[in-house]
C-alpha cells in the first residue's frame, strides 16, 4: 500500500525547481480541498445511527468517530510502513463499525478512496477492493443483513476510488512532466554555457595571441621600419575588431564565415609569426556545423602553433575517404609531449557532438599533427546549407 506515497517525497525532493515545486503545491492544495468535503458528509454516518439513542450510545460512537478522524487525518501523513499500519486499522475501523450500525456501510468508501489517492498501482487497489469486499459480504450474511448493502458499498467505493485515483494519477502526471521540462531547461542553460565558453576560449585565445604577435613585432619594427610597424598596429586593430564582432557572433550563437575565410585568416595570423602555410581542400560536401566545428578547430591549432610549435611550416588539408571527411594540421615545430588544456578539450568536445574523432600526435623535433575525422553522412542531415569547398592551394 506504500508504493505511491513515494510519490509526494518525490514531489518534496524535486521542489528545488520553482516548476515542481508550484505542481507539487497545486497536486496538495486539490487533494486537500477533496479530503474536506469527503470528511464534512462523513459526519451523517457518525450521528445518523446515533440518533434518538441515549447519551452512552453517543458516547460510543464519539469513540468511533474520534478514532476515525485520528486515522483519516494519519494516512496522510505517515510513509512506508507506517503508513500500510495506518491504513490497515482503518479499514478495521470501519469493519467493526459497520457492525455496530448497518447505517454506516458508507463508512468503507473512505479508507478505499484515501488508498486511491497514495497508490500509484491499479493492481494493489484491485487486490484491496477484493479482500475488502470478502470481508462486507462474509459480515453482512453473519449479521444477517440483506446483501444489497454489500452491493451498495462496492459500488460507492468503485466511483468514489476510481475518481480519486485518476485525478490523482493525473496530478502525477503534471508533475513529472514540469519536472522534467524544468530539467530539460537547466540542461539546455548548462550546454549553452559550455558552448559560449568554448567559442569564448577559442576567438579571444586565437585573436589575442595574433594580437599580441603582431604588437610584439611592430615594437620590434618600430626604430628600424616605422612604416612596417605602423601597418602591424593597424592589422592588430583590425584584428580586435574582427574579435570583438566575434564575441558578439559567438554569444548570439551565429556560426563562421567558412572553412576557407578561416584558412585565409590562419594565414595571415601564421604569417606575421614567420610561419608559412599551405593548404589543400579537395572538393568535399559538409554542413554549415560541420564547418563551424572545423574553423574552431583551425582556430586553436594556429593559436597553439604561434604560441608554442616555434614552427616554420604548416600545413592544412582537407579530404574525404571511406565515408569520413578527414582534416589534417601538420607542423614542423619542436613537437613533445603536451598537455590538454581548455582548447582542445572543447575541440574533442564538439568533435564527439558530431560523432567524430580527434587524433593528435607530437613527437620530439618531429613537429605535431592534428587529424579530424568526421562522418560524411552528416551533411546529408544537416539542416543548414551544406557548403562546398574546392581545391585550393594557398602560400
Amino acid at each position: 500500500m506504500s508504493e505511491g506515497r513515494n510519490y509526494p517525497r518525490v514531489e518534496k525532493t524535486a521542489a528545488a525547481g520553482a516548476q515542481g515545486s508550484d505542481a507539487m503545491r497545486g497536486f496538495f492544495q486539490r487533494r486537500w480541498i477533496v479530503r474536506w468535503v469527503a470528511l464534512l458528509y462523513s459526519v451523517y454516518f457518525f450521528v445518523a445511527p446515533a440518533h434518538r439513542h441515549s447519551i452512552a450510545v453517543w458516547m460510543e460512537f464519539a469513540v468511533f468517530y474520534a478514532a476515525f478522524l485520528i486515522l483519516y487525518f494519519l494516512v496522510a501523513e505517515l510513509t512506508g510502513h507506517r503508513q500500510s499500519v495506518a491504513f490497515v486499522l482503518f479499514f478495521l475501523i470501519a469493519f467493526v463499525y459497520y457492525w455496530r450500525s448497518e447505517q454506516a456501510y458508507g463508512v468503507f468508501v473512505y479508507p478505499f478512496a484515501m488508498l486511491c489517492l497514495f497508490t500509484a498501482r491499479l493492481r494493489t487497489l484491485f487486490l484491496v477492493l477484493v479482500a475488502m469486499m470478502a470481508g462486507v459480504a462474509a459480515e453482512t450474511r453473519y449479521l444477517g443483513r440483506s446483501l444489497t448493502t454489500a452491493e451498495d458499498i462496492l459500488f460507492i467505493c468503485v466511483i468514489f476510488g476510481l475518481s480519486n485515483f485518476a485525478f490523482a494519477q493525473q496530478a502525477r502526471a503534471n508533475a513529472l512532466l514540469q519536472q522534467a521540462n524544468f530539467e530539460i531547461e537547466r540542461l539546455s542553460k548548462e550546454a549553452e554555457r559550455e558552448r559560449i565558453a568554448r567559442d569564448l576560449h577559442d576567438l579571444l585565445g586565437h585573436t589575442l595571441t595574433v594580437i599580441t604577435v603582431k604588437l610584439d613585432l611592430a615594437r620590434r619594427l618600430l626604430s628600424l621600419d616605422a612604416e612596417r610597424a605602423r601597418q602591424e598596429i593597424v592589422e592588430a586593430e583590425q584584428t580586435a575588431r574582427t574579435a570583438l564582432t566575434e564575441v558578439r557572433q559567438a554569444v548570439a550563437g551565429y556560426r563562421s564565415e567558412g572553412l576557407d575565410v578561416e584558412i585565409a585568416r590562419a594565414r595571415q595570423s601564421l604569417l606575421s609569426a614567420g610561419v608559412k602555410m599551405t593548404a589543400h581542400l579537395a572538393a568535399v560536401r559538409i554542413s554549415a556545423n560541420q564547418a563551424n566545428v572545423l574553423c574552431l578547430a583551425l582556430r586553436e591549432a594556429v593559436t597553439n602553433i604561434v604560441r608554442h610549435a616555434r614552427a616554420t611550416e604548416c600545413h592544412v588539408a582537407l579530404g574525404e575517404s571511406h565515408g569520413s571527411i578527414q582534416f589534417t594540421i601538420e607542423d614542423d615545430g619542436v613537437g613533445g609531449p603536451f598537455a590538454e588544456g581548455n582548447g582542445l578539450r572543447g575541440m574533442r568536445e564538439r568533435i564527439q557532438s558530431m560523432s567524430g574523432m580527434v587524433k593528435l600526435t607530437s613527437a620530439a623535433n618531429a613537429g605535431t599533427s592534428l587529424v579530424i575525422t568526421l562522418p560524411a553522412d552528416n551533411a546529408s542531415q544537416a539542416k543548414a546549407p551544406p557548403q562546398v569547398l574546392g581545391e585550393a592551394e594557398t602560400l
